[in-house]
């Protein structure tokens, strides 16, 4: 599998929102539509771009068995996010995912279900 590039624009961002919500498969012209509600050959254009940036990062795939190019996305969000964390853990805590979640659990303010919720992940962990 070739090296995956997980660094996005806000832009790519958004279009890999709407491949993750069509996992099929979905043309360029319909996530034209969705991201601007309407169509136009600059916006196709555009579009197109950033599929194509995506596809250089490993994050997008195409299917040209059809008239339209289908594109998926490589990745589920979940493991998008999971390496986006391992990233962020490697850069900022020495690689250490503790220290990281300590300081993300220290920002956001847990109610009752959250925090069993967490402990149950926590005690469900396998060596």
């Amino acid at each position: 599998m070739p090296e995956i590039d997980i660094d996005v624009t806000d832009t790519e961002m958004s279009v890999l929102e709407i491949l993750w919500e069509h996992p099929e498969g979905i043309p360029v012209r319909e996530i034209v539509l969705k991201l601007y509600g309407r169509h136009e050959h600059s916006l196709h254009g555009g579009v197109k771009s950033f599929l194509d940036r995506l596809l250089e990062k490993g994050l997008v795939a195409v299917d040209k068995s059809g008239f339209a190019h289908r594109f998926s996305a490589v990745l589920d969000r979940q493991e998008f996010v999971g390496l986006q964390l391992k990233k962020m853990a490697e850069s900022h805590f020495g690689g250490s995912l503790t220290p990281m979640l300590l300081s993300l659990v220290d920002q956001v303010k847990l109610n009752e279900k959250q925090r069993a919720s967490i402990e149950k992940i926590i005690k469900n962990i396998k060596d």
